[in-house]
């Protein structure tokens, strides 16, 4: 659908064309006209599939330019400050023909102060997160008397970084009479609560996986022991050459661990978790959108403001806790119909994890084989030599060179054992291949609980580990249905520790069964 098809104000199609917008994407092209009926949303998408614009652009068209008051008409609620940032960007990108439309920014790590300073001047459209939200309202700072739209951004993240609390707090001061929006990746139990309690008869829409962007992201697969995971690493991103990589790691200590290790490789890296002090985040983010910065490792928290249309590597150093963030984090490569390569580094006691991620995102995965000792000697060549075309040679280093020469027959000798040196201090060495595990017999079991009683692969899997103490590796394949499941068990489970799996749902009678 082209822009020009949806009725949003003049001044605002002027702005997108503008942009070089032209056709939407699929949630915009069912949002959009929602939101303009004045409809509560659902909105299922991922990363990288125009969300922001989908909500920003009728909230826009639907602002009163009179507000006497000055009142915010719209509050945008999300999880993370970047993120924030990165909708107020829209917002000034799409208003910028709108006379008076004024956007103020809400988070934390910025002086109070500021912001009560620019929230006196009078608002339009609030975009913050909910702490420091929150913290205006208590300070009577902020009212949301006029607020007639509402916005929850990265839901599911919002309640993963545990801000369930505060949402409450938030929705229950606003206006009865809104309309909300609501936009996640994923839909668990508690998105699904927040909605009964706070949206009108909200419609949903759903970007299925088959329109996802990861159609032009070729996926491959290295299976490596976790000790030799940064040997890996490190030899991966010399081979693929990169021009800019986004290294996905699931907790700080690991960002930090693998700033150093790729420091010491010598790469253009940098690291981006919650830690860090704003400005420094801030300006991070800045040098890594410019190009200046090669490497980016990060949480998928602090991931969630980075919006880089020409990544053309995303590598999952730890594969996520959660299957769908699989999804999110490849689809910040291949974006604008560019290609991009998608690398997971898994470890043994993970493969059938993986093969359950495979199964129920319906990937295709190549598995890949080490790089080889020749393709290593020959890469380490290659970056000697991208090393010496580069220098600039020094003064006096032309009468060094000449003194040298004194004592070398032949001037190659010479360079032979300054090449020598220099290789040494980067030699590469060749993983050896891992043997594959033989698989034990499996027995599949069945369960009287399916979908409707709120049951998938995910929790199943965690049911297993924390209720019956079964290890991952003895977990084989599970299909959920509408009402029921089956799931595979190594033979050696004892069935007394899977009939703990009845306390997985205390309000459901569980019958669980052996397969013939």
């Amino acid at each position: 659908m082209n822009f020009n098809q949806l009725a949003l104000h003049p001044n605002i199609l002027r702005a997108i064309e503008d942009a070089q917008f032209t056709e939407t994407t699929d949630i915009q092209a069912q949002a959009i006209p929602l939101m303009l009926d004045g409809l509560d949303i659902i909105g299922q998408s991922h990363t990288g599939t125009g969300k922001t614009a989908a909500f920003v652009l009728p909230i826009l068209s639907m602002l009163q330019t009179t507000n006497d008051k000055r009142l915010p008409q719209a509050l945008i609620l999300c999880p993370t400050r970047e993120l924030a940032i990165q909708i107020t960007t829209q917002i000034r990108l799409f208003s910028k023909y709108m006379e008076g439309v004024k956007t103020v920014t809400i988070y934390g790590g910025q002086p109070i102060s500021t912001q009560i300073f620019q929230l006196k001047g009078g608002v339009d459209i609030v975009v913050g997160t909910p702490g420091r939200i929150l913290d205006h309202m208590r300070r009577k700072t902020l009212r949301f008397e006029n607020t007639r739209f509402l916005v929850l951004d990265e839901a599911d993240e919002m309640l993963q970084m545990g801000f369930k609390e505060e949402l409450e707090d938030i929705l229950k001061e606003l206006p009865k009479k809104r309309q909300t929006s609501l936009f996640s990746a994923t839909m668990p139990k508690a998105i699904l609560d927040i909605t009964k309690q706070y949206q009108v008869s909200p419609r949903h829409i759903q970007i299925e996986k088959s329109t996802r962007t990861v159609s032009n992201i070729e996926q491959l697969v290295y299976e490596v022991q976790s000790e030799h995971k940064d040997e890996l690493l490190v030899q991966l991103i010399m081979m693929y050459k990169p021009n800019q990589a986004l290294v996905f790691a699931n907790t700080k200590k690991m960002v930090d661990d693998l700033l150093d290790i790729m420091n010491k490789a010598g790469f253009s890296v940098a690291a981006l978790h919650g830690d860090m002090k704003q400005d420094m985040r801030t300006s991070i983010m800045s040098k890594f959108k410019l190009g200046h910065i090669k490497i980016m490792i990060a949480t998928d928290v602090a991931a969630r403001g980075i919006d880089v249309n020409h990544l053309d590597m995303v590598i999952n150093y730890d594969l996520p806790q959660d299957d769908e963030y699989y999804i999110h984090r490849i689809g910040r490569t291949g974006r604008a119909s560019a290609s991009g390569t998608a690398i997971t580094l898994i470890s043994p006691k993970q493969r059938r994890s993986w093969a359950r991620l495979i199964q129920t995102q319906k990937l295709t995965v190549a598995n890949m084989p080490y790089p080889t000792q020749e393709e290593l000697d020959f890469l380490a060549t290659s970056s000697i030599m991208d090393k010496l075309q580069s220098l600039e040679m020094k003064s006096g280093m032309l009468d060094l060179a000449q003194a040298l020469l004194v004592n070398y027959d032949h001037p190659e000798t010479l360079i032979a054992e300054l090449l020598t040196h220099m290789a040494s201090k980067q030699q590469l060495t060749a993983l050896k291949p891992l043997k594959m595990a033989r698989e034990g017999s499996f027995k599949t079991y069945s369960l009287n609980v399916g979908r409707k009683q709120g049951i998938n692969p995910s929790k199943l899997v965690k049911s297993a580990t924390d209720l019956c103490g079964i290890h991952q590796r003895y977990i084989g394949d599970i299909t959920v249905e509408s009402d029921s499941t089956t799931i595979n068990f190594a033979s050696s489970v004892d069935f007394g520790q899977i009939k703990r799996l009845k306390r997985m749902l205390p309000k459901q009678n569980i019958f669980i069964s052996i397969q013939a």
